[in-house]
C-alpha cells in the first residue's frame, strides 16, 4: 500500500490559513470540526483542477500534526498502483485523506474497501476527507452502495480561481516565497502566461530561483529576460 509521506517540517504553502477563496472561512470551520470532531465525520471536495482540492488536504496533514491527531494521507493515484488488501485495518481513531478518489472508480477491490470504510466512520471508528473531480453521483463508481454512502456526510464544491482570486494567490504564495510580486508583474504573468493556478506556480518558483541566482528583483524586464 502506497501511502504519502507526511513533510517533516511545515510548508506553509499548505495552511489551512492562507487558502484563498470566498467562502475559506465556511472551508476552515469545516475541516477543523472534521478533525476536533465538532463537526462532519464525512467531508467530500468535489472540485475540477487548480481548485484547492490537494491543497486542502495537504493543509490537513499539517493541522492534524499540530493537534497531535492520527491523520493518514492517500493519493489515489498511487493506491491505483497497489493492493487493496489491508486498507481496512487502519487503526480506530484515525483520521483518513484519501485525494482523487475517483481514479478508483471501477475497481471493484478499492470500490468495497471504502464502502467498508466509510461504514467504520459511521459507526464513529474514523473520520473520513476525500476529493472528487465532480460530485459522486456523475462518478463511474461500480458500486452503488459506495455512491451513496460518498453522499452521507458534507460535499463541498470548490471553484477555479477567478482573476482576481489568482492575481491574490500569486501574491500570498510570492510573499511566503520572500519575494515581493508588484501589481504589474502580476499583470503581466496572467496575460502573456497560462492562467492556470498550476501553470502559474510553476512560473513563479521559476522566477523563485532565478532571482535568488541573480539576486535579482522581480520587474517585467526580469520576467521577460527569464521567462521567454
Amino acid at each position: 500500500m502506497a501511502q504519502l509521506p507526511l513533510p517533516l517540517s511545515f510548508d506553509k504553502r499548505f495552511s489551512l490559513d492562507n487558502f484563498i477563496a470566498p467562502d475559506a472561512d465556511y472551508l476552515r470551520r469545516q475541516l477543523r470540526g472534521l478533525f476536533d470532531a465538532t463537526g462532519e465525520s464525512l467531508i467530500g471536495l468535489c472540485g475540477a483542477a487548480d481548485s484547492g482540492k490537494t491543497h486542502l488536504l495537504n493543509a490537513c496533514a499539517h493541522y492534524a500534526r499540530d493537534c497531535g491527531l492520527p491523520y493518514h494521507l492517500f493519493d489515489a493515484a498511487q493506491l491505483m498502483e497497489a493492493t487493496a488488501d489491508g486498507f481496512y485495518e487502519l487503526p480506530g481513531g484515525s483520521l483518513v485523506g484519501v485525494d482523487n478518489l475517483d481514479l478508483l472508480a471501477g475497481r471493484k477491490a478499492w470500490e468495497q474497501q471504502f464502502y467498508q470504510l466509510i461504514n467504520r466512520v459511521k459507526q464513529g471508528e474514523l473520520r473520513f476527507i476525500f476529493s472528487l473531480s465532480r460530485p459522486p453521483r456523475d462518478v463511474g463508481f461500480r458500486l452503488p452502495d459506495l455512491k451513496s454512502r460518498l453522499m452521507w456526510g458534507l460535499l463541498i464544491t470548490l471553484h477555479s480561481p477567478d482573476e482576481e482570486q489568482l492575481a491574490h494567490i500569486l501574491q500570498t504564495r510570492a510573499s511566503l516565497l520572500g519575494l515581493d510580486l508588484p501589481q504589474d508583474v502580476v499583470n503581466y504573468l496572467l496575460s502573456h502566461f497560462s492562467r492556470k493556478l498550476s501553470d502559474q506556480m510553476q512560473l513563479l518558483h521559476r522566477l523563485d530561483h532565478a532571482a535568488l541566482s541573480q539576486q535579482r528583483r522581480l520587474t517585467v524586464p526580469f520576467i521577460r529576460q527569464n521567462l521567454p
